[in-house]
């Protein structure tokens, strides 16, 4: 059975297992990994932009934060389709009404990738090659005295490194391009300044959207909140998609504003204590993600006939099924 993984814990855990990830995350890592991520996402539209239409979802927004967290994962590229039906049962095992059978199918999906992970885990012990998941199988933790566990690291590779650092991302980038075929003033002023606005839009993608809906939370006092009581130790699902929405917080807020000032104040990447560590390359991801397609495609729509706009049932994260696009190249 998986450890808990680092979401799931609490300091002073949790703050003892996250230096690793801080460490493996830390700026100077980023800003190596920004040139290949600007290359890859430049790579993987000249792949179709021929073509004049796509299925934008599973020919760009999957592979762009899929095939860099291989990398970083010491996964084969050529797997990221095997890797990717791992982490759509994952989030689909987690969900709920499901039937005895697809508890079945989900675990045994889980079971296979432990199988692949595994062989990497030993392999880096015998041979570190600098990528994060040496770093994560390799640093021993002071407080603790030890390395992270099989369990423990095999916990890591789903829930917050395949998971959180590519089905996230992926959901981002096809959720901003149903929002400007949506909005095409939005479109035409983006394209127009891309330095000027696209970090903002970037922003405004992941607080309208929510690629990660809510998570749970304990209470950790006996509280009252708009007369609703709440007691210690209870489970609660802070819902970031609606908070991201709150028109005290932000202006017109079911709308895109290029120039809105506050437009990285979402919670769209959690806060405080269990702030996702993978924001700055998530970030990174989407700038250049939308970048390419800015660059490359000068006008699109979505397919007549082709789109149904339907995402898969999941109360944690927004998944787009699929987004089928006709373009006219640069």
């Amino acid at each position: 059975m998986p450890g808990e993984s680092l979401a799931a814990r609490d300091d002073p855990e949790h703050k003892q297992m996250r230096a690793i990830f801080d460490a493996a995350f830390r700026p100077g890592r980023i800003n190596e990994l920004d040139s290949q991520v600007q290359a890859l996402a430049y790579e993987l539209l000249d792949a179709f932009v021929d073509d004049g239409h796509c299925n934008f979802v599973k020919q760009y927004a999957v592979p762009l934060p899929l095939i860099i967290i291989c990398r970083q994962m010491g996964a084969r590229q050529e797997d990221i389709w095997q890797i990717k039906e791992w982490t759509d049962a994952w989030f689909k095992g987690v969900g709920f009404g499901l039937t005895e059978e697809e508890v079945i199918w989900a675990t045994e999906k889980e079971i296979e990738a432990q199988h692949y992970f595994q062989a990497i885990f030993e392999r880096l012990r015998e041979a570190p090659d600098g990528t994060l998941l040496s770093d994560l199988v390799n640093t021993v933790i002071p407080e603790w005295g030890r390395t992270l566990t099989d369990n423990e690291l095999h916990a890591e590779m789903m829930q917050d490194t395949f998971v959180g650092g590519s089905e996230t991302t992926t959901n981002a980038l096809s959720a901003g391009i149903m929002l400007l075929s949506q909005n095409p003033r939005v479109w035409e002023k983006l394209k127009s300044d891309p330095d000027r606005y696209l970090k903002t839009f970037c922003e405004e993608v992941v607080r309208l959207e929510s690629p990660v809906q809510g998570l749970t939370r304990t209470a950790k006092i006996d509280i009252e909140l708009h007369g609703v009581k709440i007691p210690r130790g209870a489970t609660l699902d802070v819902r970031f998609a609606a908070g991201n929405r709150d028109p005290e917080r932000f202006e017109c807020p079911n709308d895109i504003d290029l120039e809105r000032p506050n437009a990285a104040s979402h919670l769209g990447f959690s806060s405080g204590t269990h702030y996702c560590l993978g924001a700055p390359l998530a970030r990174r991801e989407l700038y250049w993600g939308f970048k390419a397609f800015i660059d490359r495609i000068e006008n699109f729509r979505l397919s007549p006939g082709r789109n149904k706009l339907r995402h898969h049932p999941n109360y944690g994260l927004r998944a787009l099924k699929s987004l089928y696009i006709d373009f006219t190249a640069r």
